[in-house]
């Protein structure tokens, strides 16, 4: 698969005017993906055990259920809250499991608002506005 991204990367061009175009990050990606994806074959045909890899239980699938759930939420509700609001619910979820409630809010609020202006005013990238 990263063969695939990584020939096609190449229909876009690589330099742009002001540094960096459109194909340099999906060529670098793909690239770097590529070799971690030789090496990981060089280990499972190294011989390493498979039934030596288990499925997470107990709290360990409970946490991987939870990050699921709240990725699927944010998926669900982002068109109808937009993304400053949906982000930092999501991240709000994801912190509060581990902070207090008050750091989680304020770094979810602050992420979320760092990265719409990164993303949406710097850059240019159009996000998911609030509103139905």
């Amino acid at each position: 698969v990263s063969l695939v991204f990584f020939i096609q990367s190449f229909q876009y061009s690589y330099t742009g005017a002001m540094g960096p175009g459109p194909g340099f990050f999906p060529v670098w990606l793909s690239g770097i993906l590529m070799v971690l994806s030789l090496f990981y074959l060089y280990e499972s045909i190294r011989g390493k055990n498979a039934s030596e890899e288990t499925w997470p239980t107990g709290q360990g699938l409970k946490n991987v259920l939870y990050v699921l759930g709240c990725l699927i939420l944010y998926v669900v509700l982002i068109p109808y809250f937009g993304f400053i609001v949906t982000s930092a619910i999501f991240l709000f979820l994801l912190l509060s499991r581990h902070y207090k409630w008050y750091i989680g809010l304020a770094v979810s609020v602050g992420a979320s608002l760092f990265l719409y202006y990164l993303f949406e005013k710097m850059l240019g990238v159009m996000l998911p506005q609030f509103g139905f």
